[in-house]
């Protein structure tokens, strides 16, 4: 069974507010000397499928510097120093971002972003009942446009692979429905009678 690699020394090259770049020098089982091994220190992201009281999926729309294109996507963002709780985080997001709350929520999944490099932990959620109920408040450098979705709509390009959009948010939404379609919940019983014809075509 693999083991893990031992740290002979690691060092902080840059850090800011939002990350920092560490160069570790590391021995493998072998003795295989590994220096440097470049690690993203990140802080743990959210993202969440939020859908509303008459099944539309609160999409959204936001410019996204590293490819320098805006992105179709889900509401997430990063867990605040101090916010202990993943969900009172994707909560405040969803808020921020569209201006919506929910009475329902489930964590539908956890994973790594990248594990090779990055050291942060993506939790995703999915919220039934949201209601736009208040005003966004984004960050400065935020511009974000909420897109209501139907959802029948929505998961009909994603099982066609019409949809793209950044990888944690795709899995959210096969999680969310993985949920719907077998968890039994019956808070989510309308939105299986609109996935059930998409995920067992007769």
């Amino acid at each position: 069974m693999p083991k893990p690699w031992r740290v002979l020394d690691s060092r902080i090259e840059y850090k800011d507010r939002f990350l920092a770049h560490r160069m570790d020098k590391c021995e493998t089982p072998h003795g295989q000397i590994v220096d440097p091994y470049h690690v993203i220190e990140l802080p743990n992201w959210v993202n969440m499928v939020a859908v509303t009281e008459d099944h539309q999926v609160l999409m959204v729309r936001e410019y996204r510097h590293g490819i320098g294109e805006v992105v179709f996507g889900l509401p997430s963002g990063t867990v605040d120093p101090g916010e202990t709780e993943p969900m009172g985080t994707a909560k405040r997001e969803l808020r921020e971002e569209t201006g919506a709350e929910a009475p329902h929520w489930v964590q539908t999944g956890r994973m790594y972003p990248n594990a090779a490099v990055m050291t942060n932990t993506c939790f995703s959620f999915l919220a039934v009942g949201a209601r736009i109920t208040g005003e966004t408040n984004f960050d400065d450098a935020e511009d974000i446009e909420t897109v209501p979705v139907p959802i029948e709509d929505l998961y009909r390009q994603l099982l066609a692979r019409e949809l793209t959009m950044t990888a944690m948010h795709l899995v959210n939404l096969h999680e969310s429905a993985l949920y719907i379609m077998t968890s039994g919940d019956p808070l989510v019983a309308g939105l299986r009678d609109k996935l059930a014809p998409l995920y067992s075509p007769t």
